[in-house]
């Protein structure tokens, strides 16, 4: 399967065609007879058969089991009856047994082996938690363990009249076992007794737990004495430090000193402080003494004094005063002379005012004095306390460094001994440490409880085994049959079966009429539908198909396969690419192009009517083209003939010249052909282009109309280049390929009409208007945006049939 080609893309991405290795049909050559071989064998070294995979089953996928349940699931249901019935009569024929289930826990964690006390006090027993299970179940399951069983379900059980040979036969079916990636053990105990059951699944745990533990007890005892005894001694010794320490201390009184100390020189920082205050203070006084002296020899020339001076307000005052009889006495001078008596009197009253602020500078000076003789003397006092305080600092230091140099030594064998033990102690925990990670630690987990429910017979086992082998019983039929149908429904009928290559999957495009959907390209290019087409034509521009692209046919094998909408697709692809392209309708019985371009068609623009009456004379087939601007692409429509069929045109010398003239004139030529199983022009178009693309709709297109077809074309030396796989519903992440098929949703059509045996409309249809002329009246917007008006010839013409080419 890995030399198939797949389909691979996710939902939201194109879906492109690929192959893992080389290609699978025949080296460089393309055509049907690629490798030699007959049109009617194996193509390309693949051989054909009823399947992919040559079973009778055919390709099991997921999409097709969805189908085929969907169709056939009354079938699947009767098998499932029938497993039901089959599994209700195994069910009661069963005996009753429940089962109760206790767990422990175990833990291990030893990783190596040595040669210390503990290593030599423990058994091997393994390195890991299943080697360690294994050499214990016989440990487990020995006569002293069925034993302490017994005792405990006694203990536990004391009114119970079940005998010892009740419980052994019930313990011989018991399980221990351990649960995957974990360190559970589970106790299974089976009787026809659920009581029995739940209590012998306990007693079983217990006696476990008290068998490991009895071990473990003997086994750290014995590890450990030497460690603890060593750890005991060397606490003793540190104690005895402890307490010579504590009474060298209270003897030389250290800590006192230490107290006293810091306490000095406290007072000390107390008094320095202080001192460095009062000689602040001295140095102002002094300095406000000699401003209020100064005052006093010239008072005239007094200005400030600062806000600290004693009596500065005082003196402030007096000095405004005095200043104000100055002012007053110049100002009598200027008009009286000094005999006058108001000037003698206001001289008078200037000489009170300069006495009065002389006393205040007096009394001001006599409190700096006072003050700072008080200072001067706080000073000395302070002195003489801090030349004491410094001496007795001395003298405790001295007492200290003498009490430390003994305390030092003692405190130094107590920090050894506290290190020592602090030593022995780690080893010792280090070795418990290794003692339990070397011991198995067994502990009850969870307790069994009294089944409610019979373990057998097991209806959940036995009717869903039955509904699992009815319904894959079922399956296999319905796949059967389906196999043996015709219709193609995946990729593997296409490449398998019909040996014909898929060259691309076109998705569904959710449209309500084939012009849109033909447009789809135009008017969004980013959709999966337009990733699609792109893919198919970089496909057929590679080297491999480039010579076979020239000129193109797109046919079906019966209507509504696609046909148009692709080559309408195609061909917009092409001219978005920067081609010079030709889009030409030669399905003359029914012709769609002009619709779907929206192009107004006389018959003198019409091909089918220019081939018709065209003689010998040449035929300027340039007048026949339609240039479309959007998206750049000309195209040749056609009207159905008038009194001759389509036949004889194409079978008539003017068809090889038009085909020359498009050679000449185009990078490619799309054909629109009409249908293959309906009329005979396919073998006439086919001969006269480069290559073939043949349109299949899954669940849909028949095996046998393709196979005709494919074989029809190649004996007519067509060049069948493979198949384009067309309206595909891709839901979720599934993807159309060659192992996994998805359910399919396909937009049905009507007949094809007109000369191909359409199915006639009933008498019922034919007194009411066509789907399309119902909608002639109202607007509908294309992919471009733009309202369009379906107009009403075009909607006579479709006759409501609405076939999907």
């Amino acid at each position: 399967m890995s030399d198939k080609p797949l389909y691979y893309g996710k939902p939201s991405e194109p879906i492109y065609y690929a192959s893992s290795k080389t290609p699978a049909y025949g080296g460089e050559t393309v055509g049907y007879y690629a490798g030699g071989r007959s049109p009617y064998g194996n193509y390309g070294g693949m051989s054909g058969g009823d399947g992919e995979d040559g079973s009778i089953v055919g390709t099991i996928t997921l999409a097709r089991m969805l189908r085929v349940f969907s169709q056939r699931w009354l079938t699947i249901f009767v098998f499932l009856l029938l497993g039901l019935i089959a599994s209700f009569a195994i069910y009661r024929i069963s005996p009753t047994i429940y089962e109760a289930k206790s767990e422990f826990s175990m833990d291990i964690g030893r990783n190596r082996r040595g040669n210390s006390p503990l290593d030599q006090a423990m058994p091997e027993l393994g390195d890991n938690y299943t080697e360690v299970f294994n050499t214990r179940l016989s440990d487990w399951r020995s006569k002293k363990i069925l034993t302490m069983i017994i005792q405990a379900y006694r203990t536990n059980n004391p009114a119970s009249t079940t005998s010892d040979e009740e419980i052994m036969e019930a313990l011989v079916d018991s399980k221990l076992e351990l649960q995957r990636n974990s360190r559970i053990i589970s106790i299974s105990v089976r009787s026809t007794s659920a009581k029995l059951a739940a209590d012998l699944a306990n007693a079983y745990a217990q006696a476990i737990e008290a068998f490991t533990d009895e071990e473990n007890r003997a086994r750290c005892d014995k590890a450990v004495a030497n460690i603890h005894a060593q750890v005991e001694k060397k606490r003793r010794e540190k104690e005895k430090l402890s307490k010579q320490l504590l009474e060298f201390r209270t003897l030389n009184k250290v800590d006192n000193l230490r107290s006293r100390r810091d306490t000095i020189q406290q007072s000390l920082q107390k008094t320095t402080a202080d001192i460095l205050a009062l000689e602040t203070a001295e140095t102002q006084l002094v300095e406000w003494e000699k401003t209020l002296r100064d005052v006093q020899k010239a008072p005239e020339n007094f200005g400030s004094l600062a806000s600290g001076v004693p009596r500065a307000q005082e003196i402030a005052e007096e000095y405004r005063a005095f200043q104000d009889a100055s002012m007053a006495y110049a100002a009598l001078q200027l008009s009286y002379t000094e005999n006058h008596p108001e000037v003698m009197a206001k001289k008078k009253e200037l000489e009170m005012s300069r006495q009065r602020f002389l006393d205040a500078t007096e009394r001001a000076l006599q409190t700096g004095i006072a003050t700072l003789r008080v200072t001067r003397n706080q000073l000395a006092s302070l002195y003489k306390k801090q030349e004491e305080l410094r001496a007795e600092l001395s003298s405790v230091e001295q007492r200290i460094v003498f009490a430390e140099s003994g305390l030092s030594t003692m405190e130094s064998e107590f920090e050894i001994a506290g290190e020592v033990l602090t030593g022995l102690i780690l080893d010792e925990n280090k070795a418990r440490l290794e003692q339990e990670s070397n011991n198995e630690m067994v502990r009850v987990g969870c307790v069994a409880e009294e089944p409610e429910k019979p373990v057998l017979p097991n209806p959940y086992i036995i009717f869903g085994a039955g509904i699992v082998l009815s319904v894959a019983l079922g399956f296999l039929f319905v796949l059967v049959v389906d196999n043996l149908e015709d219709t193609i429904v995946n990729l593997s009928d296409i490449e398998g079966r019909l040996a014909l290559k898929v060259l691309a999957v076109l998705p569904h495009v959710r449209q309500r009429t084939r012009e849109r959907v033909a447009r789809t390209l135009i008017s969004d290019k980013f959709s999966r539908f337009s990733e699609a087409v792109a893919g198919l034509r970089n496909l057929l521009d590679s080297p491999r198909y480039e010579t076979m692209s020239h000129c193109l046919l797109i046919i079906s094998t019966q209507p509504g396969e696609g046909k148009t909408i692709t080559s309408t697709s195609l061909a917009t692809s092409y001219a978005q690419a920067g081609r010079r392209v030709l889009h030409v309708d030669f399905d003359l019985r029914r012709p769609r192009l002009a619709r779907v371009w929206g192009v107004e068609l006389a018959e003198d623009k019409s091909l089918s009517h220019v081939l018709q009456r065209a003689g010998k004379d040449t035929v300027d087939f340039s007048k026949l083209v339609n240039h479309i601007p959007d998206p750049g692409i000309d195209v040749i429509c056609s009207l159905p003939p008038e009194g001759v069929s389509p036949a004889t045109i194409f079978g008539s010398r003017v068809m090889r010249d038009f085909f020359a003239w498009a050679r000449a004139n185009y990078d490619h030529i799309i054909v629109d052909a009409p249908p293959f199983g309906l009329v005979g022009d396919v073998v006439s178009l086919a001969a006269l282009v480069d290559g073939v693309l043949v349109m299949c709709c899954p669940d849909r297109t028949h095996f046998k109309s393709i196979q005709h077809c494919v074989r029809t074309l190649a004996e007519s030396g067509a060049n069948i280049l493979g198949v384009v796989v067309n309206d595909v519903e891709v839901s979720s992440e599934l993807v159309f390929n060659a192992n996994l098929r998805h359910g399919y949703g396909y937009k049905k059509y009507g007949g094809y009409g007109y000369g191909y045996g359409y199915r006639p409309r009933t008498r019922s249809e034919k007194g009411r208007p066509s789907a399309v002329a119902k909608g002639a009246a109202r607007e509908n917007v294309p992919g471009d945006g733009k309202p369009e008006t379906v107009k009403p010839q075009d909607a006579a013409a479709d006759d409501g049939t609405g076939d999907d080419e």
